[in-house]
């Protein structure tokens, strides 16, 4: 009896326990689900800063181009007087660590407010007129075109004393270390007095009417004109005399920026075509108008143009217009300090590999090269284009007059040294890739050439059948 009784009080202790439980678990899943929906800054702009976007192909269609209809007008920005209006040229992401590209016109009698950033890098640049810039207290006038670099943790602010309107571009690039630079608390307005989670901080001065040293105590790129740049002759294999001049390099900032230069390419001339295997670059075009190719595609810019280029690209410029075409080119690198910068030459070496492969395995076997074997080979330093050729169907190539042959199928790799190549051949990925093509063929074989000579007409890499998203 006693035991009956010490069963049944358990089993009611345990029920008990059971419903408190539950009910526990639905209190705080009534607790999230009733929590408030914080309506934060820029939720409304997925272009904004904090907001990273995927990359966008074709090249057409990642091209951040200036416009004046979607350049809405803030008031106080940080604090400061008057307004300006601005755009987001090119969002978070768009490459390596950016946060935001934003242009626009500060307007006269305003600027930006003196404030702090503690998790990302700047620049200030303006493209005409002059501003007063201010950088930790001290405060000087510059005329542009100009560019001041804001380093992490160094306060800063922007005022336009004219009467006139004075272009302006803003670039930001986070830490490394940084996921968001503007946190994940709320912010209910687009300034903010104090913002632990974004490092940011508003000092709550418009810095107008202050002292002006005679000349900047901070670093800046000078007044970026033709006179100091140095000419360049067929710069990585281009055509004719460019003008160019590293105004900025990595020491200014605090994050993986690593140099903003200054490119001047006169009418008819151009860059050649060329990859950087650890950097991303954002060409922005500040005058005239030309040609941009990026890998196989092409396309025109002018006046306002803000160009992504993604590491391992090959790309080049030319100037295709009567009047001079300028750029200034941003760069951050993969990683901190390492710098590199290949001109891709006119000869190459291409490994040609034949493949015999079962009717029942074609598909499977062209499916694999865009899957696996393209992926693989596009990590590679040096990788400049693949092709995978099927041969005509036996009715066409009778007509032809072709050679009969037992392999239905064959790949080109081109790379730019044998050594390239090599490097590829050691690597997992390549034995991964490998080994599932093999799988799929009955027999196969291979032959290696270097490319002697090349029609310049068409591009030798040809166009990619996929493009591959990096992540870093």
């Amino acid at each position: 009896m006693k035991l009956k009784l010490r069963i049944t009080l358990f089993l009611s202790l345990l029920a008990l326990v059971t419903i408190s439980f539950t009910n526990s678990n639905k209190e705080v899943s009534c607790s999230e689900q009733d929590k408030p929906q914080v309506q934060t800054a820029r939720q409304d702009r997925p272009s904004g800063p904090g907001v990273e976007q995927s990359r966008i192909y074709p090249l057409a269609e990642r091209i951040g181009h200036y416009d004046k209809a979607k350049q809405p007008e803030m008031n106080s920005v940080h604090g400061g007087p008057g307004s300006l209006n601005y755009q987001t040229l090119l969002g978070a992401g768009t490459i390596k660590d950016l946060v935001f590209m934003h242009c626009g016109p500060i307007n006269p009698k305003s600027g930006i407010g003196h404030h702090f950033h503690n998790n990302a890098d700047e620049l200030f640049l303006i493209l005409d007129g002059e501003a007063e810039f201010t950088i930790n207290g001290r405060t000087a006038l510059i005329k542009g075109p100009a560019g001041v670099p804001l380093k992490s943790g160094n306060s800063h602010a922007i005022y336009n004393p004219t009467n006139k309107p004075v272009a302006w571009l803003n670039f930001q690039v986070k830490l490394p270390t940084i996921d968001n630079p503007y946190g994940s608390g709320p912010r209910n307005a687009y300034n903010y007095s104090a913002d632990p989670g974004s490092g940011a901080f508003d000092l709550r001065d418009g810095r107008v009417g202050v002292t002006l040293d005679k000349l900047p105590t901070f670093m800046n790129t000078l007044t970026m004109t033709k006179n100091i740049m140095s000419p360049v002759y067929q710069m990585n294999g281009g055509k004719d005399t460019v003008f160019y001049r590293r105004a900025l390099g990595s020491s200014a900032f605090a994050s993986n920026w690593s140099f903003f230069d200054h490119l001047l390419i006169p009418a008819g001339a151009s860059v050649g075509r060329h990859y950087h295997a650890g950097v991303e670059e954002i060409y922005l075009v500040t005058r005239g108008k030309g040609k941009i190719r990026v890998n196989h595609e092409m396309a025109e810019i002018v006046w306002g143009d803000a160009i992504p280029v993604y590491a391992g690209e090959i790309h080049s410029i030319e100037n295709t217009s009567n009047e001079p075409l300028e750029l200034m080119i941003y760069g951050v690198a993969l990683e901190k300090g390492k710098l590199d910068e290949v001109a891709v030459p006119l000869t190459m070496i291409k490994l040609q590999m034949f493949f015999e492969v079962a009717p029942e395995k074609c598909d499977a076997f062209e499916l694999n090269y865009s899957e696996t074997y393209i992926p693989a080979l596009r990590q590679q330093v040096g990788y400049l284009g693949s092709k995978l050729i099927r041969v005509y169907p036996p009715d066409q190539a009778k007509r032809t007059g072709g050679a009969a042959s037992k392999f239905n199928y064959q790949m080109e790799l081109m790379f730019d040294t044998e050594q390239h190549r090599l490097m590829w051949t050691r690597t997992q990925a390549h034995n991964v890739a490998w080994a599932k093509t093999a799988a799929l063929a009955t027999s196969y074989e291979w032959r290696g050439y270097d490319v002697v000579g090349m029609d310049q007409v068409a591009d030798p890499i040809g166009p990619r059948s996929l493009t591959t998203e990096k992540k870093y």
